[in-house]
């Protein structure tokens, strides 16, 4: 999965280009408004701007959840949840009038734009102020390197995984491999026998079988295709040899990896909407019932999603597969960033406020904070908790509350979870859901310029616009390799160069400390 950076123009400043950031911020005043007097106990008020994934924000008013967080805390809470397709944009108008927020949630992490506000003195250092918060500082140090600027932080990130993300491994309809004998794929080879087979065979019936759902088809990477990619011995984007930087379009490999998804696509074995196909209705059409494998994250096997594909098929299973094999035993897993959105307090926020901030950061982490983001309230939203297995019982009206007051939303900081896609409440599958992802650990495969920020290719969004399109051509079908070794070749001696020339002197200049 590779990284995306999209930030929208602003009136005062681009989007987390903040240049004058701190002359479009009002000042603070002597006595900031949500800030206790010194020595006071009276709650710290924070205003916060977050990201809404997806669904309905949570219901503030009168929420018995919001009320609790801010007790436990001794904070006051001013949160604004706005949707993901408008979010970049709301940002830009927050930073550029100044900043009437005492924390935002940055999505697009460490970026360019990132990096200039920091340098420009938008966001307060909280190197001195993180040290001393014991449930932050289990984030992992990779997390904490990707995220750094000179190897101080000004913000700090939402922990994910290291390993995997949104594309990282195939799930395939467990009941579809059973009904034809078929082991669960541990090589490409035994995958592609498999694909061939539901095509043949047409378990979903009326001709209505795809054996292997996938897309969008818009970058040169084709991530939902992730497995394949390292089964053939791709890098992550980049890798080194001896002093060389090498994309992974730039290897031998890369052909191998493009044949295989030709040979899929023209013979039926993948959709042939790949293309086209947003994220979302890939999984969609996946949950459907049509399709035998997909790649995702382990919420996939989840009982929700499993509901969903029961009524179309009461017999749907899935099972995850953790890595492909291919040639000479390659596989591998995408070591990503290991966070989503980073926290970042605004310098328009007085100094001694800024503490009050990050501990309420480090309470939302805690064991107190998560069981309140999972679970809720005892005996409010919930009649029993196991901590260890995160099972949760509720009543009908517990759940109710529990979905309509969104604790999970109003807990801004989550604790590190290596298993926090592991998502289920039924024990079998968060078992299966846990050995997927042990699974990673062993196999993966890094990007050595991940911490790192190009100029040029932040610049240059579409720097891969025209290989990209070579490589979709081939792989339906439409075009010859000799069209992609052209752009690939271009690439090189463009803009690629100068983009390959700024990460290796940042790798280079990092390894002087």
């Amino acid at each position: 999965m590779m990284k995306s950076k999209q930030w929208l123009a602003g009136t005062c400043v681009t989007i987390l280009t903040l240049g004058s950031v701190v002359g479009c911020a009002s000042g603070a005043g002597t006595k900031e408004a949500g800030k206790p007097a010194a020595g006071s106990n009276e709650p710290t008020t924070i205003k916060a701007l977050a990201v809404l994934s997806a669904g309905e924000p949570p219901v503030l008013e009168n929420s018995q959840a919001l009320k609790e967080i801010e007790k436990k805390a001794n904070v006051k809470l001013n949160l604004e949840f706005v949707p993901g397709d408008v979010y970049p944009d709301k940002v830009n108008i927050a930073i550029a009038s100044g900043s009437q927020y005492d924390l935002i949630l940055l999505t697009d992490g460490k970026d360019e734009k990132y990096t200039k506000l920091v340098k420009q003195g938008a966001f307060h250092n909280l190197t001195a102020l993180v040290k001393d918060m014991p449930n932050l500082q289990k984030i992992p140090q990779y997390t904490w390197d990707n995220t750094t600027v000179k190897n101080e932080i000004f913000g700090i990130p939402r922990p994910r995984s290291t390993h995997g993300g949104g594309n990282a491994n195939f799930f395939l309809r467990k009941d579809w491999l059973d009904k034809y004998n078929l082991p669960v794929p541990k090589t490409v080879d035994e995958l592609t026998n498999a694909l061939k087979v539901f095509k043949e065979k047409d378990p979903a019936g009326g001709g209505k079988t795809v054996p292997m759902i996938a897309g969008p088809f818009t970058t040169p990477w084709f991530g939902s295709a992730n497995p394949v990619a390292f089964a053939f011995g791709l890098p992550y984007s980049y890798k080194i040899e001896g002093d060389k930087p090498v994309a992974y379009f730039q290897t031998p490999e890369y052909k191998a990896y493009l044949d295989w998804l030709r040979m899929a696509y023209t013979s039926g074995l993948i959709d042939k909407d790949a293309p086209v196909l947003k994220t979302g209705q890939v999984k969609d059409k996946f949950k459907s019932g049509v399709a035998g494998a997909m790649v995702d994250n382990v919420s996939m096997m989840n009982e929700n999603n499993l509901a969903v594909m029961r009524k179309t098929d009461p017999k749907a299973e899935l099972v995850g597969v953790p890595y492909l094999e291919g040639p000479g035993g390659k596989k591998g897993v995408q070591m990503i960033e290991g966070y989503y959105g980073i926290w970042v307090v605004p310098t328009s926020v007085a100094k001694d406020k800024v503490k009050k901030i990050v501990e309420f950061l480090n309470w939302t982490a805690s064991d107190e904070g998560t069981e309140m983001a999972k679970a809720g309230i005892p005996g409010v939203h919930y009649t029993k908790y196991d901590k260890e297995s995160g099972a949760v019982e509720r009543t009908e009206e517990q759940k109710k509350l529990y979905d309509k007051e969104k604790p999970l939303l109003l807990v801004l900081q989550n604790a590190y979870d290596k298993y926090i896609y592991a998502d289920s409440q039924v024990p079998e599958i968060k078992k299966a859901q846990k050995e997927v992802l042990d699974g990673f650990d062993q196999v993966g495969v890094p990007n050595p310029f991940i911490a790192f920020v190009s100029e040029t290719a932040s610049k240059n969004p579409d720097h891969q616009k025209k290989l990209s399109a070579a490589a979709v051509n081939y792989v339906m079908g439409t075009g010859n390799w000799e069209a992609v070794q052209a752009e690939v070749e271009a690439w090189s001696k463009g803009l690629g160069a100068q983009i390959m020339k700024e990460y290796m002197d940042q790798y280079n200049e990092s390894k002087k400390k």
